[in-house]
């Protein structure tokens, strides 16, 4: 009954929905693009963290994951956030964060994606937080701040559809939900908003 229900209202974004979902479980971009908040670039490893698909459920997991950020929530100060990533639906990602003010509780952040075509949707942050003392306002501008930090690099990635060929794209170790993501996706033979995976075809004798 004390967690705070938190909506944010909505950011449009000109890309895939999938790739606005890989974007909220990308670490690395942290120091880069929110300097200051989430991340800094006197500390940009992302250390490793283990991921999953889990077949009861069918969801993709990120497990164990940390990162030092500058502030963790709209009043705390700087701290290593100890991060758990869920999707449970293609357009769908969570987050539970170890809550700042009470360490043995965690946070909901949800990110709820609204396709409008292949390449337009509209992002829907909602958080449910155990923070007794910060002002609603606060809260929303965090987030606000953060989405629209997003915005700026997610409608400049290309292709703008999101390649599910592990040969379009090269992926590092700080990679593994996003690959573990489009591996879930392909396994579902989703084709709306991604570029298909291309079969390998072996050479025939007159090719």
């Amino acid at each position: 009954p004390d967690r705070r229900y938190v909506p944010c209202g909505w950011v449009t974004m000109r890309t895939s929905p999938g790739r606005v979902v890989e974007n909220f479980l990308d670490m690395a971009h942290f120091p880069f693009v929110h300097t200051g908040i989430l991340g800094g670039e006197a500390a940009t490893e992302v250390a490793r963290y283990k991921w999953e698909i889990r077949k009861e459920t069918d969801e993709v997991w990120a497990t164990d994951c940390t990162f030092f950020q500058p502030q963790v929530s709209a009043t705390s100060e700087g701290s290593f956030a100890h991060l758990t990533y869920r999707v449970p639906a293609p357009y769908q990602v969570m987050l539970y964060r170890v809550s700042p003010s009470d360490p043995t509780r965690l946070d909901a952040i949800a990110l709820l994606i609204q396709p409008i075509d292949e390449t337009l949707c509209r992002a829907q942050p909602v958080m449910y937080l155990v923070d007794p003392d910060s002002p609603h306002t606060d809260l929303v501008q965090f987030e606000q701040v953060i989405f629209l930090q997003d915005r700026i690099i997610v409608e400049n990635q290309r292709p703008l559809l999101l390649p599910l060929d592990p040969r379009d794209e090269i992926p590092t170790r700080a990679d593994a939900s996003s690959v573990t993501y489009r591996r879930w996706l392909k396994a579902k033979g989703l084709r709306w908003g991604a570029l298909p995976f291309r079969p390998v075809h072996s050479r025939g004798a007159d090719s």
